[in-house]
């Protein structure tokens, strides 16, 4: 029967205390007990008075926080294990607890049963053995007379677990270290005494200084400590090692030695990545194969047996020689595939030829990708092979059927002139290959203008439910495919090499902001939150490309949103470095989705490859965002990256160096600009569109704005109405019959009267091909868009055309958004609790009636604290409520709430103070209304 656990809980939170009670019943049922204190002044008492297994303490209580919580009971129960609770934001300080003598920390607000249970048996054994071994130290110290007998015991249970014990003379500054401890540290046992500055010079540099303050620590307050540091020996091998150390005091109090253990955890936390790596590597059906640092085998999976008929024991310890007859393979220390991996750490493709265990020759194409250490250094290599046998049979049949072309073609000159014939032809398919793309995109296009354009305006007239559900879906559709239509002629500008990049000015926080705003409603639709933020120091005035940025930043948040089915979505611009001329931003695109596989991130941003065959299906695109993304940010200069877990989300980040706005009297250029958007009325405009439908629609989108619209079906019919009228602009079609639109404007420009040739002109074009822009200004246009048109977008380019300088024609106002408002959103998100619960409703009423009872009680008691600026109760009261409004999901306050803490904490902001509590008592407020209706439905 196993001992009964007496834990001791140190909480003053009852919804925290009550979920680690419910955590602690499931797993020990009635094995454990569970003594409650709700400040350190109870906790302390509840010490001096009984004995316990293992104290679990939350850091921040009434009467102490922090590190000072953990030192006071760290002092009254050192012999006690010690699990300790954070906030969120304060993971260092669980870190450093460990450091002075915590068993383990646990993050409050994500703490798991499992994680909880693992955690308390670990620090009660780990515990044990500890003082096991002191104890042992102690009796071999004691016992002169067996202490040749039990160093010998000692000695080998120290080689069995890698552990060294040694000896720290404070007074004569020498080290006496047992025969493992001298291993350990690659030396060779000697009976002589070493100093303490000898081997503290084996400790790792980076370490080095901690090693020192901890020992100093010890020495000082007499408390025990553990730690973990590395070494670096003689052969510049790197070893973890974890440490413990104990004071030794003589009789007048004062300390005389430190006595410790050193063990050796480089094997473990090497296998622990090894079991990693092979779980990844089990679920590939291409062969796999992991090596260490040399190129030898450790690991093969299932797939590799496969392919090629040999099990691990065969080939481990191996280069793998054995696939090629003996020749050196590419994981072959001599090779250049193996030294490109290792020195310059960077993965390497090739093909090669192979042979199976029962002498059948295949070929694979082969990827290393190096593993890197947190050192920076190569830990180990992966090897993916795919079979391509089937494939290369292919390629000689084409070399052969090549081969017996060309001496077909030899015996005459007739076939001769047919090669050159069609090598000519294929030369002007290439130069055609542009132009067919423009009238691809035209052509298609130029229906889809009037699918956007009048579902866009469907929407905002009276439709019965079923015939908003046909219209949003038409929407949809269309602008799914606009997307696909986009990228490909992007991918087809970067494959041609015609993209440039404007170096403009620009606001960071209006790029941003568009971003978001654009997003937002589609983020609100999957019940998503989406946020931003821009380092402060970053400055807002930037010289670049905007368009190019909007669209890299486009794509990364539409994909997160399109991933992400439950949580959030964060933008965040950080800043890597800085010069008095330019800065270099690290943008970066969080969220918390579907994640993407480990075997799969090599290859996320290659064109027409998506992470999965599912994901296709279920989400569609084409495969060629990320690799658009990609071009678009190295083109400039920049990096792209992502880092992701299955099912806990993404990371896409870039990098890009920009320019500083240098002139302050350009910004009022574009402070000007952001007002074009203001309602202009009677404006005159001659529209050029031979399609009925685009018509039709631009009238009606035109009209709407209260303009003057006439209509000319050719380039002809265009110049003969700007002879015979007064126009404010003229939108221009490319693709007209009789004469296009890059002849009528060139003819309106040098062949009418100045007061005509001047007249404002503006491409409205489906065409959207590489360079298209740069051909409608060489041909004396005034600017571009592109159809299917945004009305915004339209809007504001014609009177950035008509007004440059920002001067009124009839100023009304804003126009206004007729889109219809999404339905309310709840504040609060029983999600999480719902999933801690596994299904029990009585466990969710509990917590709810918690809430509901405690959290009017907290806000009178903060509204107190603000009336009389007592401001620290205020900031642990906001620090205490954070779990709770957690529990319940009211994420649209955490922010806020953890702004209160702060501002309150450290006395700054107290005027923001007011406005910040007002609107967590607010929505407490609702969240109360929402959670009791929750409780009538659960009964």
């Amino acid at each position: 029967m196993q001992k009964k656990i007496d834990i001791l809980l140190i909480e003053d939170n009852p919804a925290d205390s009550e979920l680690i009670k419910i955590f602690l019943r499931s797993s020990y049922a009635n094995r454990c007990s569970v003594v409650t204190a709700s400040s350190l002044l109870d906790g302390t008492q509840l010490l001096a008075t009984g004995n316990y297994d293992i104290i679990i303490a939350d850091l921040s209580l009434p009467d102490s926080s922090g590190l000072e919580t953990f030192n006071k009971v760290y002092e009254k129960a050192w012999h006690t294990p010690i699990i300790v609770l954070t906030g969120l934001e304060d993971e260092s300080v669980g870190i450093n607890a460990v450091k002075l003598g915590a068993q383990d920390f646990l993050i409050k607000g994500s703490i798991k049963g499992k994680e909880l249970t693992r955690s308390i048996n670990y620090s009660i054994e780990r515990h044990k053995l500890l003082l096991e071994l002191e104890e042992k130290a102690k009796q071999l110290e004691e016992k002169s007379t067996d202490l040749l007998n039990e160093k010998q015991k000692l000695s080998e249970a120290q080689k069995l677990a890698h552990i060294g014990s040694l000896e720290w003379n404070i007074q004569h500054n020498t080290i006496t270290c047992s025969e493992e401890f001298y291993h350990i540290y690659g030396l060779e046992p000697s009976a002589e005494e070493i100093t303490f500055d000898r081997l503290i010079s084996f400790v790792h540099a980076a370490d080095r200084e901690h090693v020192v303050n901890v020992l100093e620590t010890t020495k000082n307050t007499h408390n025990p400590s553990t730690f973990y540091y590395r070494i670096v020996r003689g052969d510049n091998s790197v070893r973890t090692l974890h440490a413990r150390a104990e004071v030794i005091l003589n009789d007048r109090g004062e300390t005389s030695k430190i006595v410790g253990t050193s063990q050796d955890i480089t094997e473990r936390i090497q296998e622990e990545e090894m079991e990693n790596l092979a779980l990844a590597a089990t679920k590939s059906y291409n062969s796999v194969l992991i090596t260490d640092m040399n190129g030898m085998i450790e690991w093969v999976n299932e797939g590799f047996t496969k392919l090629t008929g040999y099990t691990l024991p065969e080939v481990k310890g191996t280069h793998g020689e054995i696939l090629r007859k003996g020749l050196q393979t590419g994981i072959s220390e001599e090779t250049g595939f193996f030294k490109k991996v290792t020195i310059k750490k960077i993965p390497v493709t090739y093909e090669s030829r192979n042979y199976t265990k029962d002498g059948k020759e295949h070929w694979t194409i082969t990827t290393l990708t190096p593993v890197m250490g947190s050192d920076g250094e190569v830990k180990r290599i992966i090897a993916i092979d795919s079979d391509i046998t089937g494939r290369k049979q292919v390629e000689e049949d084409l070399v052969r059927a090549n081969s017996i072309a060309e001496h077909s073609l030899m015996k005459g000159n007739k076939a001769l002139n047919e090669l050159i014939k069609a090598k000519r032809q294929l030369e002007e398919s290439m130069k055609v290959k542009e132009q067919f793309l423009a009238n691809m995109s035209h052509e298609i296009r130029t229906p889809m203008n009037a699918i956007v354009g009048f579902t866009d305006l469907l929407v905002k007239t009276t439709l019965s439910k079923d015939q908003k559900q046909y219209i949003d879906a038409i929407k949809i559709s269309g602008e799914n495919l606009l997307v696909i239509i986009n990228d490909i002629l992007d991918f087809s500008k970067m494959q041609a090499g015609k993209i440039s990049f404007e170096k403009v000015e620009f606001k960071l926080s209006q790029i941003i902001s568009i971003i978001t705003e654009l997003m937002l409603q589609k983020s609100i639709e999957k019940h998503t939150t989406l946020s931003a933020s821009i380092d402060k120091n970053i400055p807002d005035m930037l010289i670049g490309d905007p368009t190019r940025l909007t669209q890299i930043l486009l794509n990364l948040t539409g994909n997160a949103v399109k991933f992400t089915n439950q949580g959030e979505i964060k933008i965040v611009v950080e800043s890597i470095s800085e010069t008095k001329e330019d800065v270099e931003l690290k943008f970066s695109v969080i969220d918390t989705g579907i994640g993407i596989a480990s075997d799969k991130l090599s290859f996320i941003f290659d064109a027409f490859t998506q992470a999965s065959n599912d994901t296709t299906r279920k989400y569609g695109g084409t495969g060629l965002g990320l690799a658009i993304v990609k071009q678009l940010v190295e083109l400039q200069g920049g990096h792209v990256a992502a880092t992701s877990k299955v099912n806990n989300g993404s990371t896409f980040y870039f990098t890009l160096r920009l320019k500083k706005n240098l002139n302050p009297r350009n910004n009022e250029k574009i402070s000007k600009d952001d007002h074009v958007t203001q309602n202009v009325e009677g404006l005159n405009v001659l529209l050029v569109e031979d399609n009925v439908l685009n018509q039709v629609l631009a009238k009606k989108v035109l009209t709407d704005w209260k303009w003057n619209v006439d209509v000319a079906e050719n380039g002809l019919i265009a110049i003969d109405k700007v002879q015979k009228n007064d126009f404010d602009i003229v939108l221009m079609d490319i693709q007209l019959p009789e004469m296009d639109g890059y002849e009528a404007t060139k003819y309106i420009r040098h062949n009418l009267k100045p007061e005509k040739a001047t007249v404002p002109i503006m491409a409205m074009t489906a065409h959207a091909i590489s360079s298209e822009e740069e051909k409608c200004i060489s041909a004396g246009m005034n600017g571009y868009i592109s159809k299917p048109f945004n009305q915004k977008n339209l809007y504001t380019k014609i009177l950035s055309i008509v007004q440059p300088n920002g001067h009124d024609k009839h100023v009304i106002n804003e126009p206004q958004n007729d889109e219809p408002m999404s339905e309310q959103k709840k504040h609060t998100d029983l999600s999480y609790l719902k999933q801690l619960s596994n299904g029990d409703n009585k466990f969710i009423h509990e917590m709810l009636k918690l809430f509901i009872d405690q959290t009017p009680d907290v806000l009178n008691r903060m509204s107190g604290y603000i009336e009389s600026k007592d401001w620290k109760p205020l900031g642990s009261a906001a620090h205490k409520m954070k779990p709770s409004v957690m529990f319940v999901g009211l994420k649209e306050i955490e922010t806020d709430l953890r702004n209160l803490e702060d501002y309150a904490t450290e006395g700054k902001n107290i005027e923001q103070i007011p406005g910040i509590f007002n609107k967590i008592k607010d929505t407490c407020n609702i969240a109360i209304v929402e959670l009791k209706e929750e409780q009538a439905i659960l009964g």
